[in-house]
Parts: structure tokens; sequence; C-alpha cells
């Protein structure tokens, strides 16, 4: 059994259960009266491998303790989103798996995109950010603060996502992981 009271590890718990050689996993979640049992092994079972490694990569991206979330946009709508568009539990779990390359990363922008673009509009046709941020704020008059980022800015955003998903997450099990300079990855270091 696990105690915690961060989702981080009740999601990486969820992630990594299949690759630990354990029939059950508990986490204690919360404090006091909010307290409750989660049943890991059963998430995992219930999700399956491909969708609970989908899970670091989903959690990173939209938004977790290292990366920022989408405005407006929780985790709620994003789950509700990725159960509309599939092809976001593949890419989400390709590059959960460590070590993806920026040239993986790139193989996968077109699915991501449409999947934040999905997140903004479910009616929305558009392919790129950038189309549907100009569809959103001229043709249905959104608020410049309730459009998608550019897709340089989202670029950015799923590299750091990747970032913590693979090289942090994905290697958590392993004795000495080997991480790549954050900076190729999205993060600037500080002065």
């Amino acid at each position: 059994m696990l105690r915690t009271v961060d989702t981080d590890v009740v999601v990486l718990s969820t992630a990594l259960f299949n690759q630990i050689n354990v029939t059950e996993l508990w986490v204690s979640f919360g404090t006091g009266k909010n307290c409750r049992l989660i049943p890991v092994h059963t998430i995992s079972k219930t999700l399956g491998p491909q969708k609970s490694m989908s899970l670091l990569m989903f959690h990173a991206f939209t938004g977790c303790d290292q990366t920022s979330f989408f405005l407006n946009r929780g985790k709620k709508t994003a789950w509700q989103t990725s159960k509309v568009y599939k092809d976001a539990e593949e890419s989400f779990a390709v590059l959960s798996r460590a070590p993806p390359s920026v040239e993986e990363l790139h193989n996968h922008m077109s699915t991501i995109e449409r999947f934040v673009i999905l997140m903004y509009d479910r009616t929305s046709s558009c392919e790129s950010v950038d189309e549907a941020r100009q569809e959103l704020f001229t043709h249905k008059g959104r608020a410049i603060e309730l459009i998608p980022p550019t897709s340089a800015a989202l670029f950015q955003h799923a590299k750091r996502a990747v970032f913590q998903a693979a090289y942090v997450w994905g290697q958590a099990l392993l004795r000495t992981p080997e991480l790549p300079d954050p900076s190729d990855w999205g993060w600037r270091k500080g002065t």
C-alpha cells in the first residue's frame, strides 16, 4: 500500500502497475475524512496496458506539478476529449515510453494539435491550432485567453510534458535513470 496526497503518485502507480511484479496495489489517497483507498490494480486492468501507460503523458500534458495546464480546460474536459478522439491515446502512450526523440514528438504533433483543438471546440474541423485560434477568435468571438496556444507554444509545452512523462516518470522504476538536458526539452536554465 502507498499513502499519498499527491495525484501524481496515483497516476504513476496506475501507469506503471503492469511493470511491477505484484497482483494488487492499493493507494491511500487524501487525508482525514477525505482519505480513500484506491484499487490501482483494478483501474489499471480496466483501462488496459496502453491506456494505463498513456496516463503519464496525458497527466503531464494536461497539467501537473511540473507542467502548466490549459486555461479553463481541466482534466475532465481533456479526458472526455480523449474518449472521442482515440488517436490521442496511442500518441500519449508512445510518448510516455522512454526515450522518445524530439523527432518522434514532431511525428505526433498533428495528433496532439487536433486533440487540443477538440478540447477547445468539439465541432471544429481545423487541423492546426493556429487555424483554430483564428477561427475561434475571429468567427466565434472567443476571448484571446479562451483560445488554444500557438503551435510554437504548444510544441514547447509538449516537449516539457514528454520530458516529465517519458524521461522522469517513465524511468521511475529504474535505479539510475538517464535524463537528457532539460533545455533540449522546452526548459530554460535559470540565471
